[in-house]
């Protein structure tokens, strides 16, 4: 009764004493001849240690998909352009592409994204039809805000997605047309003075194009290594995060056994304990909102490789966080089929006649409907020549 008459709430005592001797993990990698070093820390503590882990950047490099957004957005191509039909395709493409991608030296992104979506299923239709999927399309937890704190650093997103669609990204987290370098496809004016896609690609940005970016920017800007950081979730490939100063977010085990830094967190808010310099954003992060954004895993890795133990310990981490994340999209109401219904919706207020446009798409690919491995034939064909004369631009 004392501490109602003096207005204080028992409840909330009882929960900031939980959380003050809650503990944060903090791992220090020692290679994998030496294993790695386990912290328990208080918060107070784990927010300094935390924040001494990368050295203040010049330059932040971003990766898009599956990082600053959730990856619906190769899904909704098909389901939108080619109904359920497209799905057989992109399976059947996936499994082929992948082991011709493992026998040559052809990315794998670059069967699907230099070749099939731009050649196949989207040639002559209108990019009106595909900035809308990146209009309409879900955002990672967390990434508005994530961007708000770290745009002074001048941060570029780097993506293999078709422009129209990463821009429409990477304005609705603030940024603008400085601060992308993504795929581009060859667009034509058609007879009704519409823009649409010609089919072939200008520009390709995926796996060690990323990396090559990266540098490229390093020379022209006077920058080190250690001046940038690039930070995603594994989409860029192992190369970069080999390469290239970097934080890789919930990753794959390839990519964790990469990366100098790994942050197992359930938002884009979880990163920013890692530019706490100077104790800046200790208001932010100590706040009772933040909480729930804590990262449940930190890894610093003073040595390359990691035992077969801890990238067990993180894959640990990474399903915990994914189904973390997956829930919270879930309850806030923003599910895939609300995004189909929203672009279904933009497409019947629009000049684009949707059933036309499947019904081209359709006609296109009915050839190769009862023999989609002529398809698999085709692409490879354009892919293994396309790749060739793009390299050597």
């Amino acid at each position: 009764m004392r501490n109602l008459a003096r207005g204080n709430d028992p409840g909330k005592e009882q929960k900031d004493m939980a959380i003050k001797e809650q503990k944060y993990t903090l791992i220090i990698n020692k290679g994998p001849a030496d294993g790695f070093e386990v912290r328990e820390l208080d918060k107070k503590d784990f927010l300094a240690e935390t924040s001494r882990l990368l050295h203040r950047p010049k330059k932040i490099f971003l990766g898009l998909g599956d990082f600053l957004e959730v990856g619906d957005y190769k899904k909704l191509m098909d389901s939108i352009f080619f109904d359920k039909e497209g799905v057989l395709f992109e399976n059947i493409l996936d499994k082929n592409n992948r082991k011709i991608s493992e026998e040559g030296n052809i990315p794998f992104s670059f069967f699907k994204l230099a070749v099939y979506f731009p050649d196949f299923l989207l040639r002559e239709v209108p990019t009106f039809c595909v900035s809308v999927i990146g209009k309409k399309a879900r955002l990672f937890p967390g990434s508005v805000n994530f961007i708000k704190y770290i745009k002074e650093y001048d941060p570029l997103v780097l993506s293999a997605m078709p422009y129209e669609i990463a821009i429409e990204f990477v304005k609705r987290v603030g940024l603008g047309d400085k601060n992308l370098i993504s795929t581009e496809y060859r667009i034509k004016r058609n007879e009704k003075h519409k823009d649409v896609y010609a089919g072939d690609i200008k520009r390709f940005i995926s796996g060690d194009r990323k990396s090559l970016e990266i540098e490229k920017h390093l020379g022209g800007l006077d920058l080190k290594n250690e001046d940038i950081v690039y930070i995603g979730s594994g989409e860029s490939g192992v190369k970069t995060f080999s390469q290239v100063n970097s934080v890789a977010f919930n990753p794959p085990s390839n990519i964790a056994s990469e990366s100098r830094l790994t942050l197992y967190g359930s938002s884009l808010e979880s990163m920013l304990i890692l530019f706490n310099f100077d104790g800046e954003l200790d208001g932010v992060l100590s706040s009772s909102p933040w909480e729930e954004f804590i990262p449940s895993l930190v890894v610093y890795s003073a040595q390359k490789g990691k035992s077969r133990e801890l990238l067990k310990l993180e894959y640990e981490h990474l399903v915990l966080q994914n189904n973390i994340i997956g829930q919270r999209i879930e309850h806030s109401g923003d599910s895939y089929a609300s995004v189909e219904r929203e672009i279904d919706v933009t497409f019947g207020a629009s000049f684009v006649d949707m059933k036309e446009v499947r019904e081209m798409i359709s006609a296109r690919m009915q050839e190769y409907k009862d023999n989609p491995q002529e398809l698999v034939k085709e692409i490879y064909r354009i892919a293994k020549q396309r790749y060739k004369n793009f390299c050597t631009v």
